[in-house]
């Protein structure tokens, strides 16, 4: 029998007081694509733009682009190292699709 190894990356991003505004998930499987992390949270609206984006506070916004830039890394690290596991080209995870188009 054959197992698949799933790995499951998650994080939370603070505010200044140390209160949880968003939560972060991925679910890597070694299979070549691209990760995706889904975010999820309550962050401060304080206003809306006019194409409809909420505004939110700055610090708030920096600490959550950073967030996400540094788990999306991590992912595509681990998705790379969990691709040479299962005999998958890692340099597919670099590209959304490739793993389809290789197949």
């Amino acid at each position: 029998m054959k197992f698949n190894k799933t790995v499951i990356l998650s994080g939370d991003v603070k505010d200044e007081k140390g209160n949880v505004f968003a939560s972060m998930r991925t679910v890597l499987e070694g299979d070549g694509s691209t990760p995706v992390v889904m975010t999820m949270g309550n962050q401060k609206v304080v206003g809306f733009r006019d194409d409809g984006t909420p505004i939110v506070p700055k610090l708030q916004e920096d600490k959550l682009k950073a967030a996400q830039k540094e788990l999306q890394a991590e992912a595509i690290k681990q998705q790379k190292e969990l691709c040479v596991e299962n005999g998958v080209d890692p340099e597919l995870v670099n590209i959304i699709n490739a793993e389809k188009e290789a197949k």
